[in-house]
Protein backbone atom coordinates (compact mmCIF):
# COMPACT_ATOMS: atom_id res chain seq x y z
CA UNK A 1 0.00 0.00 0.00
CA UNK A 2 1.34 3.41 -0.99
CA UNK A 3 1.70 6.06 1.70
CA UNK A 4 0.08 9.42 1.10
CA UNK A 5 2.36 12.41 0.88
CA UNK A 6 1.92 14.59 3.95
CA UNK A 7 3.12 18.11 4.61
CA UNK A 8 2.35 20.56 7.38
CA UNK A 9 4.03 23.93 7.61
CA UNK A 10 3.39 27.19 9.38
CA UNK A 11 4.96 30.52 8.46
CA UNK A 12 4.85 34.09 9.66
CA UNK A 13 4.72 36.65 6.86
CA UNK A 14 6.78 39.76 7.52
CA UNK A 15 6.65 43.14 5.80
CA UNK A 16 9.13 46.00 5.65
CA UNK A 17 8.13 49.41 4.32
CA UNK A 18 11.10 50.44 2.17
CA UNK A 19 10.29 54.13 2.52
CA UNK A 20 12.18 54.33 5.79
CA UNK A 21 11.36 51.56 8.27
CA UNK A 22 14.34 49.43 7.32
CA UNK A 23 17.12 49.62 9.88
CA UNK A 24 20.43 50.65 8.31
CA UNK A 25 23.17 48.13 9.04
CA UNK A 26 26.64 47.56 7.65
CA UNK A 27 28.31 44.27 6.82
CA UNK A 28 31.25 43.23 8.99
CA UNK A 29 34.57 44.65 7.82
CA UNK A 30 36.01 43.00 4.72
CA UNK A 31 32.70 41.57 3.51
CA UNK A 32 30.88 42.69 0.39
CA UNK A 33 27.37 42.17 -0.96
CA UNK A 34 26.83 41.57 -4.67
CA UNK A 35 23.76 41.14 -6.81
CA UNK A 36 24.99 38.11 -8.71
CA UNK A 37 25.49 38.06 -12.44
CA UNK A 38 25.28 34.92 -14.59
CA UNK A 39 28.93 34.07 -13.88
CA UNK A 40 28.49 34.26 -10.10
CA UNK A 41 25.55 31.85 -9.88
CA UNK A 42 28.08 29.02 -9.45
CA UNK A 43 28.77 30.25 -5.92
CA UNK A 44 25.50 28.70 -4.72
CA UNK A 45 27.14 25.26 -4.88
CA UNK A 46 29.66 25.79 -2.02
CA UNK A 47 26.68 27.06 0.01
CA UNK A 48 24.90 23.73 -0.51
CA UNK A 49 22.32 24.95 -3.01
CA UNK A 50 21.21 23.44 -6.33
CA UNK A 51 22.93 25.11 -9.30
CA UNK A 52 20.18 24.31 -11.83
CA UNK A 53 17.44 25.67 -9.57
CA UNK A 54 19.47 28.86 -9.01
CA UNK A 55 19.97 29.23 -12.78
CA UNK A 56 16.24 28.82 -13.43
CA UNK A 57 15.45 31.46 -10.84
CA UNK A 58 18.07 33.83 -12.26
CA UNK A 59 16.83 33.36 -15.84
CA UNK A 60 13.27 34.15 -14.72
CA UNK A 61 14.38 37.53 -13.33
CA UNK A 62 14.92 36.59 -9.70
CA UNK A 63 17.84 38.32 -8.00
CA UNK A 64 20.51 36.26 -6.27
CA UNK A 65 22.41 38.14 -3.56
CA UNK A 66 25.76 36.88 -2.29
CA UNK A 67 28.06 38.01 0.50
CA UNK A 68 31.76 37.34 0.12
CA UNK A 69 34.64 37.56 2.54
CA UNK A 70 37.49 37.81 0.04
CA UNK A 71 36.63 35.09 -2.49
CA UNK A 72 34.70 32.94 -0.03
CA UNK A 73 30.88 33.00 -0.24
CA UNK A 74 29.31 33.24 3.23
CA UNK A 75 25.66 34.09 2.60
CA UNK A 76 23.00 33.98 -0.07
CA UNK A 77 19.39 34.99 -0.52
CA UNK A 78 16.99 35.54 -3.39
CA UNK A 79 14.52 38.32 -4.08
CA UNK A 80 11.50 37.56 -6.24
CA UNK A 81 9.89 40.43 -8.10
CA UNK A 82 6.13 40.43 -8.71
CA UNK A 83 5.55 36.72 -7.82
CA UNK A 84 7.13 34.22 -5.43
CA UNK A 85 6.99 30.44 -5.00
CA UNK A 86 4.59 29.52 -2.20
CA UNK A 87 3.52 25.91 -1.79
CA UNK A 88 0.23 27.05 -0.23
CA UNK A 89 -0.74 29.06 -3.33
CA UNK A 90 -3.15 27.36 -5.73
CA UNK A 91 -0.60 26.97 -8.53
CA UNK A 92 2.48 27.14 -6.30
CA UNK A 93 3.10 30.81 -7.11
CA UNK A 94 1.83 33.83 -5.21
CA UNK A 95 1.37 37.04 -7.19
CA UNK A 96 2.74 39.85 -5.03
CA UNK A 97 0.96 43.16 -4.51
CA UNK A 98 2.10 46.05 -6.70
CA UNK A 99 5.42 47.45 -5.50
CA UNK A 100 6.31 44.37 -3.43
CA UNK A 101 9.25 41.99 -3.70
CA UNK A 102 9.78 38.84 -1.63
CA UNK A 103 12.97 37.84 0.17
CA UNK A 104 13.48 34.05 0.21
CA UNK A 105 15.93 31.32 1.12
CA UNK A 106 18.44 33.25 3.21
CA UNK A 107 21.37 31.07 4.16
CA UNK A 108 24.52 31.83 6.15
CA UNK A 109 27.34 29.29 6.40
CA UNK A 110 27.55 27.95 9.96
CA UNK A 111 31.01 29.43 10.62
CA UNK A 112 29.72 32.96 9.85
CA UNK A 113 26.49 32.89 11.86
CA UNK A 114 25.95 35.35 14.69
CA UNK A 115 27.91 38.16 13.03
CA UNK A 116 24.96 40.25 11.84
CA UNK A 117 25.37 39.32 8.18
CA UNK A 118 21.72 38.46 7.47
CA UNK A 119 20.22 41.59 9.03
CA UNK A 120 22.80 43.78 7.23
CA UNK A 121 22.04 42.08 3.91
CA UNK A 122 18.29 42.41 4.35
CA UNK A 123 18.70 46.13 5.02
CA UNK A 124 21.08 46.65 2.08
CA UNK A 125 18.87 44.63 -0.27
CA UNK A 126 15.88 46.70 0.87
CA UNK A 127 17.77 49.90 0.04
CA UNK A 128 18.63 48.60 -3.43
CA UNK A 129 15.07 47.45 -4.12
CA UNK A 130 13.79 50.85 -3.01
CA UNK A 131 16.11 52.44 -5.57
CA UNK A 132 14.66 50.00 -8.12
CA UNK A 133 11.16 51.34 -7.38
CA UNK A 134 9.85 48.78 -4.90
CA UNK A 135 7.98 50.05 -1.84
CA UNK A 136 7.63 46.86 0.22
CA UNK A 137 9.76 43.85 0.98
CA UNK A 138 8.05 40.73 2.35
CA UNK A 139 9.46 37.50 3.75
CA UNK A 140 7.92 34.31 5.08
CA UNK A 141 9.65 32.55 7.94
CA UNK A 142 8.80 29.20 9.50
CA UNK A 143 7.31 29.70 12.95
CA UNK A 144 9.97 27.54 14.60
CA UNK A 145 12.83 29.58 13.08
CA UNK A 146 13.22 32.02 15.97
CA UNK A 147 16.68 33.19 14.85
CA UNK A 148 15.39 34.32 11.43
CA UNK A 149 12.38 36.03 13.01
CA UNK A 150 14.77 37.97 15.23
CA UNK A 151 16.86 38.93 12.16
CA UNK A 152 13.73 40.16 10.38
CA UNK A 153 12.62 42.28 13.31
CA UNK A 154 16.13 43.70 13.78
CA UNK A 155 16.12 44.70 10.11
CA UNK A 156 12.84 46.62 10.48
CA UNK A 157 10.32 43.97 9.39
CA UNK A 158 7.04 43.48 11.23
CA UNK A 159 4.76 40.42 11.26
CA UNK A 160 1.59 40.85 9.18
CA UNK A 161 0.10 37.33 8.91
CA UNK A 162 0.42 33.74 10.09
CA UNK A 163 -0.13 31.04 7.48
CA UNK A 164 -0.75 27.34 8.17
CA UNK A 165 -0.68 24.94 5.23
CA UNK A 166 -1.40 21.23 5.26
CA UNK A 167 -1.34 18.76 2.39
CA UNK A 168 -2.31 15.10 2.53
CA UNK A 169 -2.07 13.47 -0.87
CA UNK A 170 -3.88 15.81 -3.27
CA UNK A 171 -5.95 17.49 -0.54
CA UNK A 172 -4.76 20.89 0.61
CA UNK A 173 -5.85 23.27 3.28
CA UNK A 174 -4.47 26.74 3.91
CA UNK A 175 -5.49 29.19 6.60
CA UNK A 176 -4.09 32.70 6.87
CA UNK A 177 -4.69 34.93 9.88
CA UNK A 178 -3.96 38.60 9.28
CA UNK A 179 -2.26 40.52 12.07
CA UNK A 180 -3.58 44.07 11.90
CA UNK A 181 -4.92 44.49 8.37
CA UNK A 182 -3.18 45.94 5.33
CA UNK A 183 -0.87 43.50 3.59
CA UNK A 184 -1.88 40.74 6.02
CA UNK A 185 -5.49 41.00 4.81
CA UNK A 186 -4.32 40.93 1.20
CA UNK A 187 -2.21 37.81 1.77
CA UNK A 188 -5.14 36.14 3.54
CA UNK A 189 -7.39 36.87 0.57
CA UNK A 190 -4.85 35.57 -1.95
CA UNK A 191 -3.95 32.38 -0.05
CA UNK A 192 -7.11 31.27 1.79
Amino acid sequence: MRKLAYLREEHVWYQCDLAGAIARRELPEGMRLVRADAEQIRFVVPLGQDLEEARKRFESGTDLWLVFDGDEPLFLCFTFRHATPVMAATDGTLALPAGAACLEDSLTVPAARGRGIASAVWALVGEQLSEDGFTTLVAKIETDNVASMRVAENAGFRPVAVMAHQRTGVRRRTAVRALGGGLGDELAARLS
